[in-house]
Protein backbone atom coordinates (compact mmCIF):
# COMPACT_ATOMS: atom_id res chain seq x y z
CA UNK A 1 0.00 0.00 0.00
CA UNK A 2 1.28 3.42 -0.99
CA UNK A 3 0.15 5.97 1.67
CA UNK A 4 0.84 8.92 -0.67
CA UNK A 5 -1.53 7.64 -3.35
CA UNK A 6 -4.90 9.47 -3.24
CA UNK A 7 -3.66 12.60 -1.47
CA UNK A 8 -4.33 14.77 -4.50
CA UNK A 9 -7.77 13.37 -5.32
CA UNK A 10 -8.92 12.55 -1.82
CA UNK A 11 -9.88 9.03 -3.01
CA UNK A 12 -8.67 5.75 -1.40
CA UNK A 13 -6.79 4.80 -4.55
CA UNK A 14 -4.24 2.67 -2.66
CA UNK A 15 -6.94 0.30 -1.39
CA UNK A 16 -8.52 0.17 -4.84
CA UNK A 17 -5.19 -0.75 -6.45
CA UNK A 18 -4.41 -3.43 -3.83
CA UNK A 19 -7.82 -4.96 -4.50
CA UNK A 20 -7.19 -5.11 -8.25
CA UNK A 21 -3.76 -6.70 -7.69
CA UNK A 22 -5.25 -9.27 -5.32
CA UNK A 23 -8.01 -10.17 -7.81
CA UNK A 24 -5.38 -10.64 -10.53
CA UNK A 25 -2.96 -12.64 -8.33
CA UNK A 26 -4.79 -14.86 -5.85
CA UNK A 27 -6.64 -17.27 -8.19
CA UNK A 28 -3.41 -18.22 -9.97
CA UNK A 29 -1.45 -18.50 -6.69
CA UNK A 30 -4.14 -20.73 -5.22
CA UNK A 31 -4.14 -22.88 -8.35
CA UNK A 32 -0.36 -23.28 -8.29
CA UNK A 33 -0.37 -23.88 -4.52
CA UNK A 34 -2.96 -26.62 -4.79
CA UNK A 35 -1.00 -28.31 -7.57
CA UNK A 36 2.19 -28.08 -5.49
CA UNK A 37 0.52 -29.70 -2.46
CA UNK A 38 -0.92 -32.50 -4.61
CA UNK A 39 2.45 -33.13 -6.27
CA UNK A 40 4.39 -33.21 -3.00
CA UNK A 41 1.75 -35.54 -1.54
CA UNK A 42 2.18 -37.85 -4.52
CA UNK A 43 5.98 -37.91 -4.06
CA UNK A 44 5.50 -38.70 -0.36
CA UNK A 45 3.01 -41.42 -1.31
CA UNK A 46 5.51 -42.95 -3.73
CA UNK A 47 8.06 -43.04 -0.90
CA UNK A 48 5.58 -44.93 1.28
CA UNK A 49 4.81 -47.30 -1.58
CA UNK A 50 8.52 -47.98 -2.15
CA UNK A 51 9.02 -48.83 1.50
CA UNK A 52 6.07 -51.26 1.48
CA UNK A 53 7.22 -52.89 -1.75
CA UNK A 54 10.78 -53.20 -0.43
CA UNK A 55 9.54 -55.01 2.69
CA UNK A 56 7.55 -57.42 0.53
CA UNK A 57 10.56 -57.98 -1.72
CA UNK A 58 12.66 -58.89 1.34
CA UNK A 59 10.06 -61.49 2.32
CA UNK A 60 9.98 -62.85 -1.25
CA UNK A 61 13.79 -63.02 -1.38
CA UNK A 62 13.81 -65.16 1.75
CA UNK A 63 11.47 -67.66 0.07
CA UNK A 64 13.26 -67.71 -3.29
CA UNK A 65 16.48 -69.01 -1.68
CA UNK A 66 16.64 -72.63 -2.83
CA UNK A 67 18.86 -73.62 0.10
CA UNK A 68 15.92 -73.00 2.43
CA UNK A 69 14.20 -76.18 1.22
CA UNK A 70 17.23 -78.35 1.97
CA UNK A 71 17.97 -77.08 5.47
CA UNK A 72 18.25 -79.60 8.28
CA UNK A 73 17.60 -78.84 11.91
CA UNK A 74 19.22 -80.65 14.83
CA UNK A 75 17.16 -81.17 17.98
CA UNK A 76 18.92 -82.35 21.15
CA UNK A 77 17.53 -84.01 24.25
CA UNK A 78 20.38 -83.49 26.75
CA UNK A 79 21.09 -85.67 29.81
CA UNK A 80 19.24 -84.69 32.99
CA UNK A 81 22.36 -83.29 34.67
CA UNK A 82 23.16 -80.74 31.96
CA UNK A 83 24.23 -80.08 28.39
CA UNK A 84 27.08 -82.20 27.05
CA UNK A 85 27.07 -81.37 23.32
CA UNK A 86 25.97 -78.83 20.75
CA UNK A 87 25.11 -79.96 17.22
CA UNK A 88 24.60 -78.30 13.85
CA UNK A 89 23.54 -80.00 10.62
CA UNK A 90 24.19 -79.02 7.01
CA UNK A 91 22.22 -79.92 3.90
CA UNK A 92 24.03 -83.27 3.55
CA UNK A 93 22.97 -84.56 6.96
CA UNK A 94 20.96 -87.78 6.82
CA UNK A 95 17.61 -87.56 8.52
CA UNK A 96 17.54 -89.73 11.63
CA UNK A 97 18.38 -90.03 15.33
CA UNK A 98 21.65 -90.61 17.17
CA UNK A 99 22.69 -91.38 20.75
CA UNK A 100 25.82 -89.40 21.63
CA UNK A 101 27.79 -89.38 24.88
CA UNK A 102 30.92 -87.42 25.81
CA UNK A 103 33.47 -89.74 27.42
CA UNK A 104 36.14 -87.08 27.78
CA UNK A 105 36.84 -83.56 26.54
CA UNK A 106 40.10 -82.35 25.00
CA UNK A 107 42.63 -80.60 27.20
CA UNK A 108 45.89 -78.79 26.68
CA UNK A 109 48.93 -79.16 28.92
CA UNK A 110 48.77 -77.47 32.34
CA UNK A 111 51.81 -77.48 34.66
CA UNK A 112 54.31 -75.41 36.62
CA UNK A 113 58.00 -75.11 37.49
CA UNK A 114 59.66 -75.60 40.85
CA UNK A 115 59.83 -72.47 42.99
CA UNK A 116 62.41 -70.13 41.48
CA UNK A 117 62.17 -66.87 43.46
CA UNK A 118 59.57 -65.59 45.91
CA UNK A 119 60.21 -62.03 44.69
CA UNK A 120 58.48 -61.90 41.30
CA UNK A 121 60.01 -58.56 40.32
CA UNK A 122 63.64 -59.20 41.30
CA UNK A 123 66.29 -59.83 38.64
CA UNK A 124 67.13 -63.54 38.65
CA UNK A 125 70.71 -63.26 37.39
CA UNK A 126 70.10 -66.22 35.07
CA UNK A 127 70.62 -66.60 31.35
CA UNK A 128 68.88 -69.19 29.22
CA UNK A 129 67.08 -69.90 25.97
CA UNK A 130 63.66 -71.54 26.32
CA UNK A 131 62.19 -73.42 23.36
CA UNK A 132 58.45 -74.15 23.25
CA UNK A 133 57.13 -76.89 20.93
CA UNK A 134 54.76 -79.83 20.51
CA UNK A 135 56.01 -83.33 19.54
CA UNK A 136 54.13 -83.77 16.27
CA UNK A 137 55.43 -80.49 14.87
CA UNK A 138 51.93 -79.26 14.07
CA UNK A 139 52.89 -75.91 15.61
CA UNK A 140 56.05 -73.97 14.81
CA UNK A 141 58.30 -73.80 17.86
CA UNK A 142 59.37 -70.46 19.30
CA UNK A 143 62.25 -69.35 21.48
CA UNK A 144 62.51 -66.95 24.41
CA UNK A 145 65.91 -65.50 25.38
CA UNK A 146 66.36 -64.94 29.14
CA UNK A 147 69.08 -62.57 30.33
CA UNK A 148 70.40 -61.88 33.81
CA UNK A 149 68.38 -58.70 34.30
CA UNK A 150 65.00 -60.42 33.84
CA UNK A 151 62.61 -61.21 36.68
CA UNK A 152 59.88 -63.86 36.73
CA UNK A 153 57.37 -61.18 35.65
CA UNK A 154 59.67 -60.21 32.77
CA UNK A 155 59.94 -63.82 31.59
CA UNK A 156 56.16 -64.20 31.84
CA UNK A 157 55.59 -61.12 29.70
CA UNK A 158 58.20 -62.14 27.14
CA UNK A 159 56.49 -65.50 26.61
CA UNK A 160 52.92 -64.17 26.54
CA UNK A 161 53.81 -61.33 24.15
CA UNK A 162 55.92 -63.36 21.72
CA UNK A 163 54.64 -62.83 18.17
CA UNK A 164 55.16 -66.50 17.26
CA UNK A 165 53.59 -67.88 20.45
CA UNK A 166 51.30 -70.71 19.26
CA UNK A 167 49.06 -70.71 22.33
CA UNK A 168 51.10 -70.82 25.54
CA UNK A 169 49.81 -68.67 28.42
CA UNK A 170 52.05 -68.07 31.46
CA UNK A 171 51.43 -66.67 34.92
CA UNK A 172 53.56 -66.33 38.05
CA UNK A 173 52.26 -67.97 41.23
CA UNK A 174 54.23 -68.35 44.46
CA UNK A 175 57.59 -67.92 42.72
CA UNK A 176 56.72 -70.43 39.99
CA UNK A 177 56.06 -70.08 36.27
CA UNK A 178 52.67 -71.66 35.58
CA UNK A 179 52.22 -72.81 31.96
CA UNK A 180 48.96 -73.51 30.16
CA UNK A 181 48.78 -74.64 26.53
CA UNK A 182 45.74 -74.23 24.29
CA UNK A 183 46.97 -77.04 22.00
CA UNK A 184 44.77 -80.05 22.71
CA UNK A 185 45.12 -83.67 21.64
CA UNK A 186 46.82 -86.93 22.59
CA UNK A 187 49.75 -86.32 24.95
CA UNK A 188 52.14 -88.24 22.74
CA UNK A 189 51.53 -85.72 19.96
CA UNK A 190 50.31 -82.51 21.59
CA UNK A 191 52.04 -82.32 24.97
CA UNK A 192 53.64 -78.95 25.56
CA UNK A 193 57.41 -79.32 25.61
CA UNK A 194 59.77 -76.75 27.13
CA UNK A 195 63.47 -77.30 26.61
CA UNK A 196 66.07 -75.22 28.44
CA UNK A 197 69.57 -74.49 27.20
CA UNK A 198 70.70 -74.09 30.84
CA UNK A 199 69.71 -77.04 33.03
CA UNK A 200 70.26 -75.01 36.21
CA UNK A 201 67.54 -72.38 35.60
CA UNK A 202 64.51 -74.60 36.50
CA UNK A 203 62.35 -72.93 33.84
CA UNK A 204 60.93 -76.21 32.52
CA UNK A 205 57.77 -77.92 33.84
CA UNK A 206 58.42 -80.02 36.93
CA UNK A 207 54.81 -80.80 37.88
CA UNK A 208 51.97 -81.59 35.44
CA UNK A 209 48.48 -80.69 36.68
CA UNK A 210 47.00 -81.90 33.45
CA UNK A 211 48.42 -83.66 30.43
CA UNK A 212 47.16 -82.92 26.94
CA UNK A 213 44.41 -85.29 25.87
CA UNK A 214 41.99 -85.91 23.03
CA UNK A 215 38.23 -85.59 23.19
CA UNK A 216 36.29 -88.83 23.00
CA UNK A 217 32.61 -89.31 22.19
CA UNK A 218 30.44 -92.33 21.49
CA UNK A 219 27.97 -92.16 18.62
CA UNK A 220 25.52 -95.06 18.80
CA UNK A 221 28.17 -96.91 20.80
CA UNK A 222 31.05 -96.23 18.42
CA UNK A 223 34.13 -94.54 19.96
CA UNK A 224 35.32 -91.48 18.07
CA UNK A 225 38.33 -89.31 18.96
CA UNK A 226 39.35 -85.77 18.08
CA UNK A 227 42.31 -83.57 18.97
CA UNK A 228 39.83 -80.77 19.68
CA UNK A 229 36.36 -80.69 21.18
CA UNK A 230 34.85 -80.34 17.72
CA UNK A 231 33.92 -83.39 15.62
CA UNK A 232 33.26 -82.33 12.03
CA UNK A 233 33.38 -85.72 10.34
CA UNK A 234 32.15 -88.15 12.98
CA UNK A 235 28.72 -88.20 11.33
CA UNK A 236 28.30 -87.10 7.73
CA UNK A 237 26.75 -83.63 7.51
CA UNK A 238 26.80 -83.04 11.27
CA UNK A 239 29.17 -80.97 13.40
CA UNK A 240 29.35 -81.97 17.07
CA UNK A 241 31.00 -79.97 19.84
CA UNK A 242 31.79 -81.66 23.16
CA UNK A 243 30.90 -79.30 26.00
CA UNK A 244 31.32 -81.44 29.11
CA UNK A 245 32.40 -84.99 29.90
CA UNK A 246 29.62 -87.20 31.23
CA UNK A 247 30.65 -90.79 30.48
CA UNK A 248 27.82 -93.17 29.72
CA UNK A 249 25.12 -90.46 29.67
CA UNK A 250 23.59 -90.14 26.21
CA UNK A 251 22.22 -87.06 24.51
CA UNK A 252 19.57 -87.92 21.94
CA UNK A 253 20.03 -86.05 18.65
CA UNK A 254 17.38 -85.90 15.91
CA UNK A 255 18.07 -84.52 12.44
CA UNK A 256 14.96 -83.37 10.59
CA UNK A 257 13.99 -81.03 7.79
CA UNK A 258 13.78 -77.43 8.98
CA UNK A 259 10.10 -77.00 8.14
CA UNK A 260 9.58 -74.46 10.94
CA UNK A 261 11.88 -71.97 9.23
CA UNK A 262 10.07 -72.36 5.90
CA UNK A 263 6.68 -72.00 7.59
CA UNK A 264 7.82 -68.83 9.34
CA UNK A 265 9.03 -67.29 6.07
CA UNK A 266 5.79 -68.19 4.26
CA UNK A 267 3.81 -66.54 7.07
CA UNK A 268 6.06 -63.47 6.80
CA UNK A 269 5.47 -63.41 3.03
CA UNK A 270 1.70 -63.32 3.63
CA UNK A 271 1.94 -60.74 6.41
CA UNK A 272 4.08 -58.28 4.46
CA UNK A 273 1.83 -58.64 1.40
CA UNK A 274 -1.20 -57.82 3.55
CA UNK A 275 0.62 -54.78 4.97
CA UNK A 276 1.34 -53.74 1.39
CA UNK A 277 -2.34 -54.09 0.48
CA UNK A 278 -3.43 -52.07 3.50
CA UNK A 279 -0.93 -49.34 2.69
CA UNK A 280 -1.97 -49.21 -0.96
CA UNK A 281 -5.64 -48.87 0.05
CA UNK A 282 -4.74 -45.83 2.14
CA UNK A 283 -2.75 -44.35 -0.73
CA UNK A 284 -5.67 -44.84 -3.14
CA UNK A 285 -8.19 -43.31 -0.75
CA UNK A 286 -11.52 -44.70 0.40
CA UNK A 287 -15.15 -43.84 1.00
CA UNK A 288 -15.93 -42.70 4.54
CA UNK A 289 -19.41 -44.02 5.24
CA UNK A 290 -19.81 -41.94 8.40
CA UNK A 291 -18.95 -38.70 6.61
CA UNK A 292 -20.60 -39.94 3.40
CA UNK A 293 -17.72 -38.74 1.30
CA UNK A 294 -14.62 -40.04 -0.43
CA UNK A 295 -11.36 -39.44 1.47
CA UNK A 296 -8.55 -38.93 -1.02
CA UNK A 297 -5.19 -40.66 -0.53
CA UNK A 298 -1.78 -39.38 -1.58
CA UNK A 299 -1.92 -41.37 -4.82
CA UNK A 300 -5.65 -41.20 -5.57
CA UNK A 301 -5.05 -39.72 -8.98
CA UNK A 302 -2.16 -41.99 -9.96
CA UNK A 303 -2.82 -45.35 -11.71
CA UNK A 304 0.36 -46.94 -10.33
CA UNK A 305 -1.43 -48.50 -7.35
CA UNK A 306 -3.91 -50.35 -9.53
CA UNK A 307 -1.05 -51.42 -11.76
CA UNK A 308 0.84 -52.91 -8.80
CA UNK A 309 -2.30 -54.62 -7.52
CA UNK A 310 -3.05 -56.15 -10.90
CA UNK A 311 0.50 -57.40 -11.50
CA UNK A 312 1.01 -58.90 -8.02
CA UNK A 313 -2.51 -60.33 -7.97
CA UNK A 314 -1.77 -62.20 -11.18
CA UNK A 315 1.49 -63.59 -9.82
CA UNK A 316 -0.03 -64.79 -6.54
CA UNK A 317 -2.95 -66.58 -8.18
CA UNK A 318 -0.98 -68.28 -10.95
CA UNK A 319 -0.37 -71.99 -11.45
CA UNK A 320 3.42 -72.35 -11.47
CA UNK A 321 4.79 -74.04 -14.58
CA UNK A 322 7.27 -76.77 -13.63
CA UNK A 323 6.08 -77.22 -10.04
CA UNK A 324 4.61 -80.60 -8.97
CA UNK A 325 0.91 -80.84 -9.76
CA UNK A 326 -0.10 -81.16 -6.12
CA UNK A 327 2.02 -78.15 -5.09
CA UNK A 328 1.78 -75.68 -7.97
CA UNK A 329 -0.35 -72.89 -6.42
CA UNK A 330 -0.33 -70.94 -3.18
CA UNK A 331 -3.73 -72.46 -2.40
CA UNK A 332 -2.24 -75.96 -2.57
CA UNK A 333 0.05 -75.16 0.40
CA UNK A 334 -2.56 -73.41 2.54
CA UNK A 335 -2.54 -69.79 1.33
CA UNK A 336 -5.91 -68.33 0.34
CA UNK A 337 -6.74 -65.08 -1.46
CA UNK A 338 -9.53 -63.34 0.46
CA UNK A 339 -12.27 -61.20 -1.10
CA UNK A 340 -10.39 -58.02 -0.16
CA UNK A 341 -7.27 -59.27 -1.96
CA UNK A 342 -5.27 -60.15 1.16
CA UNK A 343 -3.57 -63.48 1.87
CA UNK A 344 -4.65 -65.74 4.71
CA UNK A 345 -2.67 -68.76 5.91
CA UNK A 346 -4.36 -72.01 6.90
CA UNK A 347 -1.77 -73.25 9.39
CA UNK A 348 -2.95 -76.88 9.35
CA UNK A 349 -2.92 -77.14 5.56
CA UNK A 350 0.49 -75.49 5.41
CA UNK A 351 1.87 -77.90 8.02
CA UNK A 352 0.52 -80.85 6.05
CA UNK A 353 2.18 -79.58 2.88
CA UNK A 354 5.50 -79.13 4.70
CA UNK A 355 5.38 -82.61 6.19
CA UNK A 356 4.47 -84.41 2.96
CA UNK A 357 6.07 -82.29 0.25
CA UNK A 358 8.86 -80.28 1.85
CA UNK A 359 11.36 -80.75 -0.99
CA UNK A 360 8.72 -80.03 -3.64
CA UNK A 361 8.06 -76.52 -2.34
CA UNK A 362 11.38 -75.50 -3.87
CA UNK A 363 9.87 -75.34 -7.38
CA UNK A 364 6.72 -73.57 -6.17
CA UNK A 365 8.61 -70.71 -4.55
CA UNK A 366 12.25 -70.60 -5.65
CA UNK A 367 12.40 -72.23 -9.07
CA UNK A 368 12.89 -70.21 -12.25
CA UNK A 369 9.13 -69.84 -12.48
CA UNK A 370 8.63 -69.88 -8.72
CA UNK A 371 6.21 -67.41 -7.21
CA UNK A 372 8.78 -65.84 -4.87
CA UNK A 373 11.28 -65.55 -7.72
CA UNK A 374 8.78 -63.87 -10.04
CA UNK A 375 7.47 -61.57 -7.30
CA UNK A 376 11.00 -60.45 -6.39
CA UNK A 377 11.91 -59.84 -10.04
CA UNK A 378 8.72 -57.87 -10.63
CA UNK A 379 9.24 -55.77 -7.51
CA UNK A 380 12.77 -55.01 -8.68
CA UNK A 381 11.30 -53.62 -11.90
CA UNK A 382 9.18 -51.30 -9.76
CA UNK A 383 11.95 -50.34 -7.32
CA UNK A 384 15.12 -50.14 -9.39
CA UNK A 385 16.82 -46.87 -10.30
CA UNK A 386 15.35 -47.17 -13.79
CA UNK A 387 12.06 -48.61 -12.55
CA UNK A 388 8.47 -47.41 -12.75
CA UNK A 389 8.43 -45.64 -9.40
CA UNK A 390 11.65 -43.75 -10.10
CA UNK A 391 10.14 -42.64 -13.38
CA UNK A 392 7.05 -41.42 -11.53
CA UNK A 393 9.16 -39.52 -9.01
CA UNK A 394 11.16 -37.90 -11.79
CA UNK A 395 7.91 -36.85 -13.48
CA UNK A 396 6.53 -35.32 -10.29
CA UNK A 397 9.81 -33.52 -9.61
CA UNK A 398 9.62 -32.09 -13.14
CA UNK A 399 6.15 -30.80 -12.27
CA UNK A 400 7.51 -29.12 -9.12
CA UNK A 401 10.26 -27.53 -11.17
CA UNK A 402 7.70 -26.27 -13.69
CA UNK A 403 5.55 -24.90 -10.85
CA UNK A 404 8.54 -22.93 -9.58
CA UNK A 405 8.91 -21.44 -13.05
CA UNK A 406 5.21 -20.59 -13.10
CA UNK A 407 5.43 -19.00 -9.65
CA UNK A 408 8.36 -16.89 -10.80
CA UNK A 409 6.63 -15.90 -14.06
CA UNK A 410 3.42 -15.02 -12.23
CA UNK A 411 5.34 -12.97 -9.67
CA UNK A 412 7.00 -11.00 -12.46
CA UNK A 413 3.62 -10.51 -14.18
CA UNK A 414 1.99 -9.21 -10.98
CA UNK A 415 4.92 -6.90 -10.32
CA UNK A 416 4.53 -5.47 -13.83
CA UNK A 417 0.76 -5.23 -13.49
CA UNK A 418 1.14 -3.46 -10.13
CA UNK A 419 3.65 -1.02 -11.62
CA UNK A 420 1.23 -0.25 -14.49
CA UNK A 421 -1.62 0.36 -12.06
CA UNK A 422 0.60 2.57 -9.96
CA UNK A 423 1.35 4.76 -13.00
CA UNK A 424 -2.31 4.91 -13.99
CA UNK A 425 -3.57 5.67 -10.49
CA UNK A 426 -0.83 8.22 -9.92
CA UNK A 427 -1.82 9.96 -13.15
CA UNK A 428 -5.48 9.81 -12.13
CA UNK A 429 -4.69 11.24 -8.74
CA UNK A 430 -2.67 14.06 -10.31
CA UNK A 431 -5.38 14.83 -12.88
CA UNK A 432 -8.13 14.96 -10.29
CA UNK A 433 -5.99 17.19 -8.09
CA UNK A 434 -5.58 19.68 -10.98
CA UNK A 435 -9.30 19.59 -11.78
CA UNK A 436 -10.16 20.26 -8.17
CA UNK A 437 -7.69 23.19 -8.10
CA UNK A 438 -9.24 24.62 -11.28
CA UNK A 439 -12.74 24.29 -9.90
CA UNK A 440 -11.60 26.10 -6.75
CA UNK A 441 -10.62 29.11 -8.91
CA UNK A 442 -13.43 29.07 -11.50
CA UNK A 443 -16.27 28.19 -9.18
CA UNK A 444 -16.45 31.53 -7.27
CA UNK A 445 -16.25 33.50 -10.53
CA UNK A 446 -19.13 31.56 -12.08
CA UNK A 447 -21.12 31.98 -8.91
CA UNK A 448 -20.56 35.77 -8.95
CA UNK A 449 -21.77 36.06 -12.56
CA UNK A 450 -24.94 34.18 -11.89
CA UNK A 451 -25.33 35.23 -8.30
CA UNK A 452 -24.95 31.51 -7.55
CA UNK A 453 -23.74 30.25 -4.21
CA UNK A 454 -20.55 28.09 -4.50
CA UNK A 455 -18.96 25.70 -2.13
CA UNK A 456 -15.41 24.43 -2.75
CA UNK A 457 -16.35 21.13 -1.22
CA UNK A 458 -19.07 20.34 -3.80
Amino acid sequence: MNPMLGIGSGLDLSTMMDGLVRVASEPKVQQLGQKEVETKDAISGLGTLKSLLSDFQTAADALKNSDLYNNRKASIDQPADGDVISVSADDDAVLGSYAISVEQVAYGTDGYTSQINADHEAALGKTDTLTFSVPDGSESSFDIAVDATMSLDDIRDAINDADDNFGVAVNVVDGRLVYESSITGAAVDKELQITSANADTDFDISVYNQNAQQAQIKVDGIDIYSDSNTFDSAVSGISIEALRADPGEDASVSIALDSASVKSKIQSFANTYNELREGMNELKGSYDEDAEQFVYGQLSGDPIIRNVEAVLGGLLTQQVDGAPGNYDTLYSVGLDIESDGTLSVDSDRLSDALSTGFDELDDLFSGTNGIATQVSDQLESFLSYTGVIQGKEDSYNDILSDLEDQYEAHTLYIEGYQATLMKQFTALDSTMARLQATMSQVGPQLAALGNVSYSSGS
